[in-house]
């Protein structure tokens, strides 16, 4: 989910780079926007390449930013909530999204490097275990609660193909992304095809959720940006760093430096495996909302269970 600083209109931070892929408004029927970047980046090597390239460029420039603002940009609307004990109603943005839930290896690890960074920064907020989550589509947002509906009473009959698991959609190689706003885990296409089996990334499940959603639900995508990204948000920032900015990213680099070494050189994640894609409604910017529909996991679906169920 993209991550929002002091405005109570959605604005953009983790989820987005200025490249020329980035802007994702309200598309036409006929238009998916990710399959562009599939065309272009047609293998496995060549579209793992592509999103590392985007996670070290944004990494560099946030990196200047911070170094040349020396300061961070707490999310006023999260500081409300949190600090200020704001009703939920403090948060004006309603949104409809498709969320991946992440395995119990990628919970631990986000678990590890929240200890860490929350050692260096004791007073930044850290997303709940229960709350973790990627959005891997992004449906409407920042609207009112007769929209969310609205659009809803369109996607519920094609929940079922929408949440369904698909085996082949493998994220590795996690590191920290971060900018004035807020981190992530930002995770890298598998570039391992399994043998006798068409190549299907994580990008391509994004890009087939989008056509369930506007070609079939006739649903027109409201997305603020499709990026090269794979990210779970970790933590935000309510208050101003207690220590020096130099120290906060040399903090970071240490961290990201045992990710790629150490602690993340192992992770795999297979979308579904654990836990169902969820279409998530609501106030969901730091992990609340309801869940409209929640497919089965890959587990559920080998244990010959049925594939779908409705909470």
């Amino acid at each position: 989910m993209s991550i929002t600083t002091v405005s109570s209109v959605a604005t953009t931070s983790l989820s987005s780079h200025d490249s020329p892929q980035a802007r994702l408004t309200t598309h036409h029927h006929h238009q998916n926007p990710f399959d562009s970047f599939i065309q272009t980046y047609n293998t496995p090597e060549l579209m793992a390449k592509a999103y590392d390239l985007h996670r070290q460029l944004r990494n560099k420039d946030r990196r200047v930013v911070l170094q040349t603002q020396r300061a961070v940009s707490p999310d006023m609307i999260l500081r409300g909530l949190v600090l200020d004990h704001q009703p939920p109603e403090f948060d004006p943005r309603n949104c409809v999204t498709v969320w991946c839930r992440p395995t119990k290896q990628v919970i631990n690890l986000v678990s590890k490097v929240q200890s860490m960074l929350q050692r260096v920064e004791p007073d930044i907020w850290l997303m709940p275990a229960q709350n973790l989550h990627m959005t891997a589509l992004e449906i409407l947002h920042s609207a009112g609660n007769d929209s969310v509906e609205a659009e809803l009473l369109k996607i519920r009959p094609y929940l079922t193909s929408l949440l369904a698991p698909n085996p082949s959609a493998v994220l590795v190689k996690p590191v920290l992304s971060f900018d004035q706003s807020a981190l992530a885990l930002s995770f890298l296409p598998d570039t391992q095809i399994v043998e006798n089996e068409e190549w299907y990334s994580y990008h391509h499940y994004r890009k087939d959720l989008f056509d369930i959603v506007q070609k079939k639900a006739q649903v027109p995508v409201q997305s603020r940006y499709q990026v090269p990204s794979a990210h779970v948000t970790i933590a935000r920032f309510v208050k101003p760093l207690q220590g020096s900015m130099d120290d906060w990213l040399a903090t970071l680099e240490e961290i990201n430096d045992w990710l790629v070494h150490e602690g993340g050189k192992d992770i795999v994640w297979r979308i579904g495996e654990e836990r169902g894609s969820e279409c998530r409604c609501g106030r969901i910017w730091y992990g609340g909302g309801w869940s409209e529909g929640i497919g089965y996991s890959l587990r559920q679906k080998d244990d010959n269970e049925v594939l779908w169920r409705l909470v």
